[in-house]
This record gives structure tokens, C-alpha cells and sequence, in this order.
């Protein structure tokens, strides 16, 4: 099978010629460029770390690079992507402050990288709405602007070329409707807004929609065409439960995502897909997830509490599809050998794969720490255990 055909195959819940992999095609499913570097000198194409695409990311502040053509290729990804607006070279959103590098977020919020970190993260004083109690000034704030037709056009340029033979996912740059409130108000104000300032937090999710629903609207005008697959984000899980209570949850968030997700499937084609990232322990609302209308679940961290594999995919894999938890990049992919990497590979795979359902991925993105060899190590193991 083709790739793109591969792909689609497996979000129909149909069983392809093999498992699908992901590997770079969203923000949350890539590789940080310290241990992408030591994967192309390991694979003998020390050649790509000179090359300016070497330098494009896919973000920034978790420093996930886009990853070469070639690479993608050697390696067997089915899927391409692009984050309009989010996806660029480093040298030209960040700046050097003393021992720090500066990068602006689309709010106008600055985040920070001591010289020689691997991530970029605020700071309380830095929080675009910290101050700001009066829920009728919110839609009075500056919003970011939807990507140009220019930058689309660029995008476009580069994804066209893959559109006939692999699946295409398409990004969100402007930060999930919940955990924006953090970004924007601090963790401490956002947790206050939703338990005693309801009103304030849910404007704030308000406002957040329409700024996604007016950059999905231009992304559906000009390039929806290529997108097999719409990538929204929203971390709902911590370790062991839920950021917040079920309860809260379908109380305050879940409308405002039931909004989202109903705009976007109005506006994409019939055979398109809605993928939601979101980290940890979110068992508990894997059926809201599914009533809305998410189509895709990321990361499934298999790690955290509830989040058995095996479990998940027999109480929701006829509903849902999920994508990731190949292989678990807290513990085994960063720190163990290659043998318990290849281990580890086929017990997700025999969970996850019967049926289709199932693209393989790692749980969130590889980190810096990773040992190029348990990669080639992942990488195999897929290849080995991951026919139909």
C-alpha cells in the first residue's frame, strides 16, 4: 500500500499492510534537534546538519525540528505535516539577550532559554493576561492574526508535492483553549479563574475559539484542500488523573471544544480527521473526547495512571484512534537498552494494532537524552512486528 493510503486505511479502523508511523508530522509527535543530530550521524548523513532545513523548526520552544526529506523517507513515515505559522528557522524569531536566547510567542509573550538548555519556558511576570480581572475586556486585548495567504502559499509549496502518495496533517500554532489559560494567566490565576471566576475563564475559552476558528477558517479557504488530517491541541492530563475534575471538564471546557470540533468538521472534507493531543491521564474523559467528535486521541501515555494499553484499545478502539504510545520516552526509549526498546515496541503494537485504529508514534516527542541507537532500535522493531 501507499502511505496515504496506509494511513487512512488505519483511521477507518480497517487493518492496513502494516502499522502506519508518524515521526515529525505534528508538534507533539517529533524529534528535539539534539537528538535528531545524533540520529543523522549515527544513519551516516552528517551532510543534513548543514544544511539550513537543518535549522527549521517545527517549534521552537520544545525545540522539535522538521526533519529532512531524505530522512523521512529512509525511515518509512507515512505522514508529512506543517504548522502554518508556527513552522520556522530559528534565527529568525529568536534573539540573543546576555546568556539567554528570547523567543516572542504569537501573544506578544516572551519565553527564555538559558545558553546551552534544550527548552524555552515563561515566567510568572511574563503572562500576557496576569492582570486582568474583568471578563469584558478580554475580546479588547490584541489577538494573533491568522496566518497570511503568503505564508499559506509557502505552505502549500511544500506540502503539494506529497499530497498524492501520504497522508497530510495540518497544525494549530495558537495553543489549545485550556492550556492557553495557563500560558496567558499563570497556572495559580487560571486554576482561581475556573473554580471561583468561572465567567473570566470561560471568556477566556471563548475568546481562544473564535481566534482558532478564524485561523482554521483562512487555513480551510486557501489550503484546506491538502489536509487528511486537522491537529488540535490541549494537554487534559497530569500523571495520575485529570488537570481538572470530569465534572469541571463538562461543565466548562468540553462546550467550548464541542464548538471547535463542530466547526472544523463542517468545514473539512467529508474524509478528514480531527486529532486531539493531550498528555497524561485523561481515561476519565476519553468518552466526552469521542461524543464530541475527536476522531484521534495523542499521545496515549502509557505511563500514566488508567492509561494501559491493552485496556484502552478494548473499551475504546471501535470509537476512537489512537495515535502514539508506541513506545514509552519517559523511561525505556530515553533510558534503556535497545533489546527493551524492541520489547517494548511489540507489546504496544500487539495491543494496539489489531483492528486498525492504530498509527505508531512515541508517546510525545523524542527528547534530547535519546540514544540514537534505541531509535534504529524502535525503528526495526516496528518493521519486524508491525505487518497485518
Amino acid at each position: 500500500m501507499q502511505a496515504r493510503a496506509r494511513v487512512l486505511a488505519a483511521l477507518r479502523h480497517e487493518e492496513p499492510d502494516r502499522v502506519p508511523l508518524d515521526c515529525g508530522a505534528t508538534i507533539d509527535t517529533g524529534i528535539h534537534i539534539v537528538a535528531y543530530h545524533h540520529l543523522l550521524k549515527l544513519l551516516g548523513k552528517d551532510h543534513l546538519i548543514r544544511v539550513e532545513r537543518a535549522q527549521r523548526f517545527m517549534d521552537i520552544a520544545t525545540g522539535v525540528v522538521e526533519i529532512d526529506e531524505e530522512v523521512c523517507s529512509e525511515m518509512g513515515v507515512d505522514v508529512r505535516g506543517d504548522v502554518p505559522g508556527r513552522s520556522v528557522y530559528f534565527s529568525d524569531v529568536v534573539k540573543r539577550r546576555g546568556d539567554e536566547d528570547v523567543l516572542i510567542d504569537a501573544y506578544g509573550s516572551p519565553w527564555f532559554r538559558p545558553s546551552g538548555g534544550f527548552y524555552f519556558d515563561q515566567r510568572e511576570e511574563h503572562r500576557v493576561l496576569r492582570d486582568l480581572f474583568d471578563p469584558s475586556q478580554i475580546s479588547s486585548c490584541e489577538w494573533p492574526e491568522p496566518p497570511s495567504a503568503t505564508a499559506l502559499d509557502s505552505v502549500r509549496d511544500r506540502l503539494q508535492p506529497f499530497r498524492e502518495r501520504y497522508a497530510i496533517a495540518l497544525g494549530d500554532p495558537v495553543g489549545g483553549i485550556f492550556a492557553s489559560g495557563f500560558r496567558m494567566r499563570g497556572y495559580r490565576e487560571f486554576y482561581l479563574d475556573l473554580a471561583s471566576r468561572p465567567a473570566l475563564a470561560c471568556s477566556l475559552m471563548d475568546q481562544l475559539v473564535d481566534t482558532k476558528i478564524a485561523y482554521w477558517e483562512r487555513i480551510f479557504d486557501l489550503i484546506g484542500d491538502l489536509a487528511d488530517i486537522v491537529v488540535l491541541e490541549d494537554d487534559l492530563g497530569q500523571q495520575d488523573r485529570p488537570l481538572v475534575s470530569p465534572r469541571m471538564y463538562r461543565e466548562l471546557i468540553k462546550p467550548r471544544h464541542a464548538r471547535l470540533v463542530s466547526f472544523v468538521k463542517d468545514r473539512m472534507r467529508d474524509d478528514g480527521f480531527v486529532f486531539l493531543h493531550s498528555d497524561g491521564s485523561v481515561y476519565e474523559l476519553i468518552p466526552d473526547l469521542i461524543e464530541i467528535g475527536f476522531d484521534i486521541l495523542n499521545p496515549i501515555q502509557v505511563n500514566a495512571a488508567h492509561m494501559d494499553s491493552a485496556r484502552l484499545k478494548r473499551e475504546f478502539g471501535h470509537d476512537i484512534v489512537f495515535w502514539g504510545g508506541g513506545v514509552d520516552t519517559q523511561g525505556v526509549l530515553s533510558f534503556g537498552t535497545p533489546d527493551q526498546v524492541r520489547d517494548e515496541v511489540k507489546r504496544r503494537v500487539d495491543d494496539l494494532a489489531p483492528g486498525g485504529g492504530f498509527v505508531f508514534s512515541t508517546i510525545h516527542n523524542i527528547q534530547p537524552e535519546v540514544p540514537p541507537e534505541n531509535i534504529v532500535a524502535m525503528l526495526q522493531a516496528l518493521s519486524d512486528f508491525g505487518s497485518y
